[in-house]
């Protein structure tokens, strides 16, 4: 073993270890609502910080890292749209956690059925089941490789390892767990920033920002639109909302992650900034596995403590996505007995989660291109955001024709979205958002022949 091995090994040990003391610790001092919900009183910080790092996936770390090679700023029209999406959220965010609180939600998808009905509940969980899968294979296949650069073991053994680690502690500490980790690895993602003051940009890359100004069109929307869309039909957001403490947490805790975030994006687009000299002609959706290997020119406690700061990047959204998927599952999809008690909600958790992980091992052992998959996927879920939109503004009103054309709408514009996936139109950033604004369209004449219909 190398030193910078051993170096990683005791880094990444340690943080495993800290990881499973505090699902530990968590079980033997939380109530049975801590494991569903960790709380309804969170504040501003673990909320900022569980929104940030939730956001903050392993899949992008690859995507921002390769920018530092090639695109550089250009992605930064992302942040755009998670701006734009912020302002909806401090408007009507508030409205969804107080309905959630009375009524005892825990997922976006029993909120669906209060304010529409149950077939779209149905049809929205199946798509919020899919990519829920879709991230946890992505998040898997992510710190698998990076433990395999790392370590030099197969990537798959760290895939193994990653989803032994979560599998652990969520086990132990549900919900509540998610929260205080993700407290946890927001201060480390935090130390991002060592990385580009210790292997500097040049100059000259630092100050170019001509590739955000001067950005190609289509990419420029397809990115304002992925940064829309992404944070407003991302499920795991709602569930933000429903634990915050107050309307100021809420109104707060969303601009303010976007600060964050950008942050956290500059950090890695500067990482790849500095190590492009080291890399060139390297593909850039590989950059930061490639990184690793530049031992003799990076000093090995920054690569070392680099590694740790990813794992927690991935780890992060992870456990989000693994608690999101067996909520979904257990309220939305299966019969309301299987979890109409929070004993048999604790018990229908505790099989699913290390399950569903066991299953995803395999699928993120076939995954290929990351990039392609977190931009395939995501797109996808451009789907529930009208839903989710015109819900909580309350703009849809709940009667059984809406429920239905809802979701007949929403399976014709699934159905339209694959066929455009077969043919190659959804790698068109723009046409990929197509599908959702459809939707939204025909859910807007749907409103509005409602509120004719309640006039006369």
């Amino acid at each position: 073993m190398t030193e910078f091995q051993l170096y990683a090994l005791s880094g990444l040990g340690l943080y495993f270890l800290v990881m499973i003391i505090m699902g530990v610790v968590s079980a033997r001092t939380e109530t049975h609502d801590g494991f569903v919900i960790g709380s309804r009183n969170v504040g501003l910080l673990p909320t900022l910080a569980s929104i940030t790092t939730s956001f903050r996936d392993g899949s992008g770390a690859v995507f921002w890292v390769g920018a530092g090679l090639g695109a550089a700023y250009g992605g930064l029209w992302m942040f755009v749209g998670l701006i734009t999406a912020s302002v909806f959220f401090i408007l009507f965010g508030n409205r969804i956690r107080l309905i959630a609180k009375e009524h005892d939600f825990i997922t976006i998808g029993e909120v669906i059925r209060h304010f529409i009905g149950k077939a779209t509940e149905k049809s929205a969980s199946i798509l919020i089941l899919f990519f829920s899968l879709i991230a946890i294979a992505m998040q898997l296949y992510v710190s698998g490789n990076i433990f395999s650069e790392v370590i030099g073991f197969k990537s798959d053994y760290g895939i193994i390892a990653v989803a032994a680690v979560v599998g652990i502690y969520m086990f132990f500490g549900g919900y509540s767990t998610v929260i205080k980790t993700d407290f946890l690895q927001f201060f480390i993602i935090l130390l991002l920033i060592i990385f580009p003051l210790t292997i500097q940009p040049t100059k000259a890359d630092l100050l170019d920002f001509s590739s955000f100004i001067d950005v190609d069109l289509e990419f420029g929307v397809g990115l304002f639109m992925l940064g829309c869309f992404y944070i407003l039909s991302g499920a795991e957001t709602w569930q933000r909302i429903f634990s915050a403490r107050n309307a100021a947490v809420v109104r707060w805790s969303f601009p303010l992650s976007v600060v964050f975030l950008l942050f956290m994006t500059l950090c890695l687009i500067w990482v790849g900034m500095g190590i492009k000299p080291m890399l060139e002609g390297t593909d850039p959706s590989q950059a930061l596995f490639f990184l690793f290997s530049l031992t003799d020119q990076i000093p090995l406690w920054l690569l070392s403590s680099f590694a740790v700061v990813l794992m927690a990047i991935t780890m992060s959204t992870l456990d989000s996505f693994c608690y999101l998927f067996t909520a979904s599952l257990g309220k939305n999809i299966l019969p309301s007995q299987t979890t109409n008690t929070r004993e048999k909600y604790i018990r229908f958790a505790r099989i699913v989660i290390p399950a569903v992980l066991i299953i995803m091992i395999y699928v993120a052992m076939q995954i290929n291109d990351v990039v392609q998959v977190l931009f395939n996927s995501v797109s996808l879920l451009y789907l529930l955001s009208p839903i989710y939109i015109l819900s909580a503004t309350g703009i849809l009103k709940k009667s059984r024709w809406i429920d239905w054309y809802t979701t007949i709408c929403l399976g014709l514009c699934a159905i339209g979205y694959i066929y455009m996936f077969i043919n190659g139109l959804t790698e068109n950033l723009i046409l990929a958002g197509l599908p959702a604004l459809s939707l939204f369209t025909l859910l807007l004449l749907a409103a509005g022949f409602q509120r004719l219909s309640l006039k006369r």
